[in-house]
């Protein structure tokens, strides 16, 4: 889930055979997680529209566990556009980094804006709790 309600937020997804290091180019939060994809069909999508770009299916590999690494920027970005500017204005950029591995437990590699994990290793946020997947949710 992103951080703004509406509007757009940019999002590139790259796809590795093995894991790659995380990308340090600024990103305030940085979380990985595993995810199956029994039909082999995982994919990013939009919550209530179609995305205006085709991003490749993270399941590039097939059906099987993968491990994705969601880095983010500006999830915390207050912003209320009036409803006539809604999408001109990205504040948030995302990138992805997928590879087949095993499943792991969550791990919060950065927690720079609000994030944090529980001594039990349950991430949680000051913004809105953590979705189930373990991608911080809107709050």
């Amino acid at each position: 889930m992103t951080g703004i309600h509406t509007g757009d937020v940019d999002v590139t997804v790259t796809l590795h055979r093995a894991e790659p290091a995380p990308d340090d180019g600024g990103w305030q939060d940085i979380v990985e997680i595993s995810a199956h994809a029994a039909s082999g069909e995982l994919m990013v999508r939009g919550m209530m529209d179609d995305l205006t770009e085709e991003l490749p299916v993270l399941s590039f590999d097939g059906p099987g566990t993968y491990r994705l690494r969601v880095h983010a920027r500006g999830r915390h970005t207050p912003t209320d556009p009036a409803p006539d500017q809604v999408g001109d204005q990205v504040t948030e950029w995302y990138l992805v980094q997928v590879w087949p591995a095993p499943a792991h437990d969550v791990a919060v590699l950065r927690p720079t804006t609000h994030s944090t994990v529980t001594t039990t290793g349950t991430p949680t946020s000051a913004n809105g709790p953590y979705s189930a997947a373990g991608i911080p949710s809107s709050g």
